[in-house]
């Protein structure tokens, strides 16, 4: 009855699944099959369907036992490095070694770990910040009054 539904299964669902019992990724899997990742996510569901498995895995060390083409490869840890582009956002360095760039008018910085302030230094980010709002709004008053006064002429 498993062989039946063996028989099911498309040849790019087997070598997905050949490929995913290698404990590949999608992303892994996509270019050795030449289909996007979304594309192989998608065999691998309809296969595991077929085969009634609980999960990609399960499919996958189903279909291995049965094809006896590779042997299944159990869940590793793999520690191999991993190339860091510097376009993503994440830097190598410890975010405790990260330093934002200063901000214009002595502003405190945007974001930062949760709570890395002292409570002095709180105190003088929110005295900047209230002498700069309550500049705004004298020159916004001002500018207002001028208008007023500009037009009652």
């Amino acid at each position: 009855m498993l062989d039946d539904r063996i028989a099911k299964l498309s040849d790019v669902q087997k070598r997905c699944l050949r490929l995913a019992a290698e404990g590949r990724s999608s992303k892994e899997i996509a270019p050795l099959v030449g289909l996007t990742h979304q594309t192989v996510d998608q065999y691998l569901h309809r296969a595991r369907v077929i085969l009634r498995a609980e999960n990609r895995r399960d499919a996958a060390r189903i279909f291995a036992e049965i094809d006896r083409a590779v042997p299944f490869k159990q869940f590793e840890l793999k520690t191999i490095g991993v190339e860091i582009h510097e376009d993503t956002g994440i830097f190598e360095e410890p975010v405790e070694q990260r330093q934002a760039p200063p901000k214009p008018l002595g502003l405190p910085p945007v974001g930062g770990l949760p709570n890395d302030l002292t409570r002095v230094q709180r105190l003088i980010a929110i005295g900047k910040i209230a002498l700069f709002l309550t500049i705004i709004i004298l020159a916004v008053i001002i500018l207002f009054a001028a208008a007023l006064d500009a037009l009652s002429k």
